[in-house]
């Protein structure tokens, strides 16, 4: 299986992209997580979006790249989601490596602070990476942490 990594801005996506991203977005938070919450959030069409793509264009991964001052005054990522057919595959890492990637290169600065707000059992994965923990926080019954790196 080969699979390809694209970010695109939302004004680049097709309509078709951007509902099988949704789709999936939905399926794994709001379905598979049995947690209700605003999923179209008026943020999308603000930032960029990394997709994870089979040989057949199926989106099996995404992750959403947000612009600093948009939801925080740094950079952030957030909606890192890969179907589940698809998991223990090294692709979450790979998704946050070229999301990571995309932010220092568009600050020329492999220095920039990102921020994500994750739920609370990935903060180990994203220690892996290098992001401290900066605060705990619920949200929709859910435990969530605060990281930043650099």
């Amino acid at each position: 299986m080969n699979l390809s990594f694209k970010i695109k801005h939302f004004n680049e996506l097709s309509t078709i992209e951007y509902h099988n991203l949704l789709k999936l977005r939905v399926d794994i938070f709001i379905i598979e997580q049995n947690c209700p919450y605003p999923e179209v959030d008026g943020i999308d069409p603000h930032c960029y979006h990394l997709l994870v793509c089979k040989d057949d264009n199926e989106i099996i991964g995404t992750s959403r790249i947000i612009p600093k001052s948009i939801v925080h005054k740094e950079w952030s990522l957030g909606r890192l989601a890969v179907n589940e057919k698809f998991r223990r595959k090294k692709i979450a890492s790979n998704i946050l490596n070229e999301s990571i990637k995309f932010i220092y290169n568009q600050e020329n600065d492999n220095k920039t602070k990102i921020r994500i707000d994750a739920l609370k059992y990935l903060e180990k994965f994203y220690k892996n990476y290098h992001f401290s923990s900066v605060k705990e926080y619920k949200e929709y019954d859910w435990d969530y942490i605060e990281m930043t790196i650099n």
